[in-house]
């Protein structure tokens, strides 16, 4: 099992959701999250008014490939927004 951030744009927050929901058991959402990457930055001022949400997911290797895919089709459909996934191992859920 592995825990997979996904780091993204709000502008598709229901698109995430929709994904995370058709594929894990459930996911924690934190909201209005500020930063920059290779896009524009997104810090939630009036001069860089857009935020980022990050979703985490447990997902088993099966439901990972499945979520990676439909965010590799999000990107495609909306190349001009950031989404960025992080996956590292998880040990333990209780």
């Amino acid at each position: 099992m592995n825990l997979m951030f996904i780091v993204y744009s709000n502008a598709v927050d229901d698109e995430m959701a929709e994904i995370a929901r058709r594929y894990a058991a459930g996911y924690t959402k934190f909201t209005g999250v500020h930063g920059e990457g290779c896009g524009e930055p997104h810090l939630g001022s009036h001069i860089w008014p857009g935020v980022n949400n990050c979703m985490m997911v447990a997902a088993e290797k099966e439901q990972e490939a499945e979520i990676a895919r439909e965010v590799r089709e999000l990107k495609e459909k909306f190349s001009d927004i950031g989404i960025r996934v992080f996956t590292v191992p998880l040990k333990k859920m209780t």
